[in-house]
């Protein structure tokens, strides 16, 4: 489930001349970001993630929920290590994706 998101009451003025505008809207559109959440993004030095990096990680995470689908009820269709080793890479998978999609 998501978190809330925090209520944005305060403004900052920022001067930039008109090519500095056009280059952040520029690199905002690239990353499917308003031109605020990018300067708010960089302003507190985090990843602005690319679209190809979340389309990426959209797919790592439908890949780990397969797997997760496709894990055998039994217990006796593998070994404990067979199986921890499944699921070790079910938590990679999960862990890249939030990377890729700047969570993490």
């Amino acid at each position: 489930m998501e978190r809330p998101k925090p209520r944005m009451n305060c403004v900052a003025f920022v001067r930039l001349t008109n090519e500095q505008k056009k280059d952040l809207e520029s690199q905002a559109k690239i990353a499917e970001m308003s031109l605020s959440e990018l300067i708010r993004t960089r302003a507190i030095n985090k990843p602005v993630p690319s679209h190809t990096d979340a389309t990426t990680g959209k797919k790592i995470d439908q890949l780990g929920r397969m797997l997760r689908h496709l894990y055998p009820k039994g217990k006796n269709w593998a070994s404990a290590e067979d199986r921890k080793l499944f699921w070790k890479t079910i938590v990679e998978l999960q862990r890249t994706s939030k990377m890729l999609r700047g969570e993490e």
